[in-house]
């Protein structure tokens, strides 16, 4: 994951990208790219998963950002170790160029005019922009035409922004209190449980939240109901930072603890019990020390501290 790439789609494209389904495909890419923004290739396939829209909406969408200019194809050779026939399109964002959405190449429809006919009327709803002045030839002077544009449909409604006005009140002036206020946030447990239902990554979406906060200069004041917000607008728009399974995630084992004659569980058993073993002889003919090897012995086959000193003592009994 980059967040520089992430960062990039988020706030450089997203404020003006209107194509809510090519904005989630531009996410996918850049959660897969480099940290300059290179080398994502996930498969149209793993696209369409993520994002709930079928193939030939998400190749249509891809085809609509190279053309904007905001993808272009990369090195294809870093998926030659793929099957060819699994084979994906390697692509770069294109993070240093400012072109934006509304850049996205202009398909003009041609129109047919008459010899020194008249200026029509302008009427509501015409691609033509009111206002504007038609010279002798029937072109605009000094306006432009509202192209089609794959990415920017005629008069959209940009859910990004209207979602704006249920967002925590902000306040444009911000004090220190409120960066720090921020810098000492932290999810809490519903937000835990509101990442965890949709197997998000909650470390990486609460950075994504304070680099959008801080950026955007006004830090709002209920953190927490804001940050609620951010989840849930994710987890409708599908663009939600996936867990991965780390190792730190996976619970530590430990080998059981082998007994031996030295170890404290035998000694704690066995001493009390010292004087009735003797001492002399080596390892191997040590009444004493090979109590406490037997006994060692009977722990780790699986007998319980009392029967095995009671099997110990009663050979010295015997």
């Amino acid at each position: 994951m980059s967040l520089r790439a992430l960062t990039w789609a988020i706030y450089e494209i997203g404020s003006t990208l209107k194509d809510a389904s090519a904005y989630r495909v531009l996410l996918i890419l850049a959660d897969n790219a480099n940290d300059e923004g290179k080398g994502a290739y996930p498969s149209a396939s793993t696209i369409a998963e993520e994002t709930g829209m079928s193939l030939r909406t998400v190749r249509n969408k891809l085809n609509d950002l190279e053309a904007a200019g905001i993808i272009m194809r990369g090195d294809q050779a870093l998926a030659d170790y793929l099957p060819a026939n699994r084979r994906s399109v390697v692509w770069d964002l294109n993070l240093d160029n400012n072109r934006r959405a509304e850049s996205a190449p202009q398909h003009t429809p041609a129109t047919t005019t008459t010899r020194g006919a008249k200026s029509a009327p302008q009427t509501d709803g015409s691609d033509v922009q009111q206002g504007c002045n038609r010279g002798a030839t029937d072109v605009q002077q000094g306006c432009s035409l509202s192209a089609h544009n794959p990415l920017n449909p005629i008069n959209p409604i940009n859910p990004r922004e209207a979602a704006r006005e249920h967002e925590p009140d902000t306040d444009t002036t911000q004090p220190t209190s409120r960066e720090q206020a921020l810098a000492d946030w932290s999810p809490n447990k519903d937000h835990e449980a509101l990442a965890a239902s949709a197997h998000a990554d909650l470390d990486a979406e609460a950075d994504k939240f304070r680099c959008r906060q801080l950026s955007d200069g006004r830090i709002a004041k209920n953190l927490d109901a804001a940050f609620t917000l951010w989840l849930r607008r994710g987890i409708e728009g599908g663009y939600l930072t996936r867990r991965t399974n780390r190792p730190s995630d996976q619970p530590a084992t430990s080998d059981p603890h082998r007994h031996t004659l030295g170890c404290e569980h035998v000694l704690d058993l066995l001493t009390p019990y010292e004087q009735l073993f003797d001492h002399e002889g080596g390892r191997g003919s040590n009444p004493w020390i090979s109590a406490r090897s037997h006994l060692a012995d009977l722990l780790n086959n699986g007998a319980t501290p009392d029967v095995a000193l009671a099997d110990i003592l009663q050979e010295v009994d015997a």
